[in-house]
């Protein structure tokens, strides 16, 4: 059995007729009288009785008209379904997102605006760490992430650029500084109690500070370590230190935290979306397509 032979035959039980059907259908009636005669040898049975004003269904040919209707609106959808994810737009991406979600309402505004284009696409959200998305992106897991801090040099990623935060010294609101006057160069934090991030926790950007303070002149003091910035803040809160944070942060601070500018501060953190550079679905090229 044929699809078309389906179609021929609705056409041809619908209308009663195998002529209008043939015309309808824009093929000849003898042709379309053996299609419907082979359809029938396939089956085994008689589906239309011939009388003298053109045809009729049997009661075989009754139900095969229901199943025959649905099979053929299921291959409608079926191609329907096909086009659209050749273009994205239907599917599932499993994606991760930061642990600290309220620092990044770019992404969820990112996506909000994805779901309205692609409505039929079913996303599946983690919130992970960077380090560990990456893990998870390379063994297939997820298809994507929104991260900071990717190896550069790693040939097995690719990324593109969602957006940028600038870096903001945090310290505690009680501190005061002589003459009233606050810090606005690194150098102004020497000799302060400063909370540092361990280099393990994320390296590249670890070596990046380095640099930074080198170059300021500004050696930190380190006297507590936080593993990321909500430790960072909780302990610049219970007066331990200062410390500096991406700008997002400072909606995550309990309020005894105060944040100010440095002129030489001059570095940003970069949120990117990350995937594995030989796994990219049309799903997922919808998405780096509108980033």
């Amino acid at each position: 059995m044929e699809l078309r032979q389906f179609r021929y035959f609705v056409a041809v039980a619908k209308l009663g007729s195998i002529s209008q059907a043939a015309q309808e259908l824009h093929i000849a009636q003898p042709a379309l009288t053996r299609q419907i005669q082979k359809l029938e040898e396939d089956v085994g049975v008689l589906l239309l009785e011939r009388t003298g004003r053109g045809v009729k269904l049997t009661d075989a040919g009754a139900q095969f008209l229901t199943d025959a209707e649905k099979l053929l609106d299921d291959a409608t959808t079926a191609r329907e379904r096909a086009v659209r994810a050749s273009r994205g737009e239907c599917g599932n991406i499993s994606l991760a997102l930061p642990v600290i979600q309220n620092a990044a309402p770019s992404i969820t505004a990112l996506l909000k605006k994805f779901k309205n284009e692609a409505p039929h696409v079913g996303i599946t959200l983690h919130h992970l760490i960077s380090e560990v998305q990456l893990a998870r992106i390379a063994e297939g897991q997820l298809d994507a992430g929104f991260l900071l801090f990717r190896p550069q040099n790693d040939p097995l990623f690719e990324g593109i650029p969602v957006y940028k935060e600038k870096m903001l010294l945090a310290y505690p609101a009680e501190w005061t500084w002589p003459d009233n006057k606050k810090p606005q160069y690194l150098r102004d934090l020497q000799g302060l109690d400063f909370i540092w991030i361990p280099r393990t926790a994320a390296p590249a950007w670890h070596d990046r500070l380095i640099h930074c303070f080198f170059d300021a002149g500004f050696t930190p003091r380190s006297v507590m370590q936080g593993v990321d910035a909500v430790s960072m803040l909780t302990l610049v809160s219970a007066g331990m230190g200062c410390t500096i944070v991406a700008e997002g942060t400072r909606y995550l601070a309990p309020p005894n935290v105060t944040f100010a500018t440095l002129y030489d501060l001059n570095l940003e953190q970069e949120w990117e979306l990350v995937w594995r550079k030989n796994r990219c679905s049309e799903v997922l090229k919808r998405l780096i397509k509108l980033i």
